[in-house]
């Protein structure tokens, strides 16, 4: 037997016993969904379906933004939003500002309309997210760029009790604020799924974590944002068909390890809650990752990819969803160059195919990546992931 062969059955065994005393977590295969307007490059003839197919990647029909498969909804309806005038510095109060300053109504005859419009198809049975970013249900967590909603808040009250110290119109306000939140987000989602019931719906970005920030460099999201969550669990989570925490990278605030902490955190925060409920829960957990750094607008380079696709795969998701903007294919040039990472760095890792051996270990199927590589036992024990054999 030639060295080779013994370092590869001695990996072997080794895997085994790791899976055997649960050291290695197992790992499940999840869907992948495209939510990138690429039908934008059609007029380049410039077509992303056949890579779709090609990459497993799941797509509604003809790469049409909104299909069967999902469908997403950009501020539908009218929320109440501080909003910036166009080609102007100063701001627009649409329907109030402030949800405790909303008309409710008003909204949501404009959803309705937005819904049937959008998603014509009465039995759409697909994902249905609801992106809504102009402001978060929890007072507190309207910071940085959205501390105008508590200003905004605290100013109306005011003029009511100008005499009120200011700690306690602060409270007020917050009070006033989260209870027309519950009521502006949660008849939202209700109308949702009465128009479309077949569908499984849910907010982008909830729920939130603020992990591996500034203020928190740990994986787990801080306690006071977990009891936040629990505070709107009652009438958000539990009347949501499924979670999508925002998985997005930064290309110079984080190394690949920290990367992968926040995601661990985000996705975990998601089961937690998931687990937590004893009635009507979440269904799934569809985190919404972009193939683009924040920061940079660089595509996401190859190792923070395969590292994050990997422990994705250990936290049993339901599935991912890739999102694009529509900047990301306003011209020929952006349509090559998406298609050509989709090609060669991000379809490939997706598909992550395996053309070398497999081998049946105490009932997985571990499947090895890279077999001209298959005899470094290093390279065989982090990359090679066992699957259940039905």
């Amino acid at each position: 037997m030639c060295l080779c062969s013994k370092i590869y059955l001695i990996a072997l065994v080794a895997v085994s016993v790791a899976i055997e005393s649960n050291k290695i977590p197992s790992v499940t295969t999840f869907p992948v969904y495209w939510n990138v307007p690429t039908f934008q490059c059609d007029s380049h003839k410039i077509n992303f379906t056949t890579l779709a197919i090609k990459y497993g990647i799941i797509q509604n029909e003809n790469d049409r933004f909104r299909g069967s498969k999902l469908a997403i909804l950009y501020d539908p309806g009218a929320f109440p939003a501080i909003l910036k005038a166009k080609d102007s510095s100063k701001t627009v109060l649409r329907n109030g500002g402030i949800p405790q300053r909303g008309n409710l109504t008003f909204h949501l005859d404009l959803f309705n309309e937005t819904v049937n419009n959008l998603i014509e198809d009465v039995d759409f049975k697909g994902l249905g997210i609801i992106d809504f970013e102009s402001w978060r249900p929890i007072f507190r967590q309207n910071f940085g760029t959205l501390t105008p909603y508590q200003d905004l808040s605290v100013n109306e009250l005011k003029k009511l009790h100008p005499f009120w110290p200011d700690k306690i119109l602060k409270q007020q306000a917050a009070r006033e604020f989260e209870l027309a939140a519950k009521t502006f987000m949660l008849e939202t989602l209700l109308l949702a799924n009465r128009l479309r019931p077949n569908a499984t719906w849910g907010y982008y970005h909830y729920p939130y974590c603020f992990n591996m920030s500034p203020a928190n460099s740990r994986t787990n999201c801080p306690q006071h944002v977990v009891m936040e969550n629990n505070k709107i669990s009652p009438w958000l989570f539990r009347n949501s068909d499924n979670l999508h925490p925002s998985i997005y990278m930064s290309e110079n605030y984080l190394n690949v390890t920290e990367k992968v902490r926040m995601v661990v955190g985000r996705v975990k925060e998601s089961q937690r809650i998931l687990t937590s409920m004893d009635s009507k829960k979440p269904s799934g957990i569809y985190p919404y990752f972009w193939y683009k750094y924040q920061d940079t607008r660089n595509f996401v380079g190859k190792e923070d990819l395969y590292e994050i696709l990997k422990v994705l795969g250990t936290l049993d998701i339901n599935g991912l969803i890739l999102w694009g903007s529509s900047s990301d294919v306003n011209s020929r040039n952006n349509c090559q160059e998406l298609y050509k990472y989709i090609e060669f760095v991000l379809g490939p890792a997706i598909l992550d195919k395996c053309t070398g051996e497999t081998a049946n270990l105490q009932g997985a199927m571990c499947q090895i990546r890279n077999p001209e590589r298959k005899c470094s036992f290093l390279y065989l024990y982090n990359n090679c992931f066992p699957q259940r054999v039905q």
